[in-house]
């Protein structure tokens, strides 16, 4: 890779007037929400899941208000409740194992490699556990996805993409989001909340 990040992380560029325009139209026409619509109108949201399917290459797309709320979405989509084992990365943020732990299931930590990856070889070892992977990209870093779909298959494994950190980037020509069942992404101004559903 030979580009770096040499921004800041905590210090975001301003809004463009074009963005605050857009913000503000949507504000005078008091189309706040998608329940507030007039018969046949596309409201903004709407029109942010066509766009954003579109942009991944998924299906359908279904925007939430977090990250940590398209994560449990996805498991409740894929049946995980109370008691049920989720497997994740021990490398993550709160959201993360927190969505696990709404739904009254328990995160099954799996170890990362020096390269902020999940560990295969400990995925393996601990695939037996649980039906489900909630795999998160921290960081912008992407593992082997051929090799761990592989593995997901041989395992039985439902596998949800927490792509908050990698949208836009892809493995071997796949996008981010597009290798597991479900892809999870953040439009959060330091994350790069949408969740797309693969096809």
């Amino acid at each position: 890779m030979s580009e770096r990040f040499t921004g800041s992380f905590t210090q975001q560029e301003p809004l463009s007037e074009s963005a605050i325009e857009a913000a503000v139209a949507v504000l005078r026409h008091g189309r706040l929400h998608r329940y507030n619509l007039a018969p046949g109108e596309a409201g903004e949201t709407a029109l942010l899941e066509e766009e954003f399917a579109a942009f991944t290459g998924a299906r359908y797309c279904l925007a939430v208000a977090s990250g940590g709320y398209a994560l449990g979405s996805a498991l409740r989509a894929l049946g995980v409740g109370p008691g049920d084992r989720v497997l994740t990365n021990a490398f993550t943020l709160a959201p993360v194992p927190g969505a696990i732990a709404s739904l009254g299931a328990a995160p099954v930590f799996v170890e990362s490699t020096a390269d902020l990856v999940i560990d295969l070889d400990d995925l393996a070892a601990k695939a037996g556990q649980a039906r489900v992977l909630l795999l998160s990209h921290m960081r912008g870093h992407i593992c082997d996805m051929e090799a761990l779909m592989d593995l997901a298959r041989h395992h039985g494994l439902s596998v949800i993409e927490d792509c908050a950190h990698t949208m836009g980037a892809a493995w071997a020509g796949t996008p981010s989001g597009r290798h597991g069942v479900i892809g999870c992404y953040s439009t959060q101004t330091t994350n790069t909340s949408t969740r797309a559903r693969a096809a």
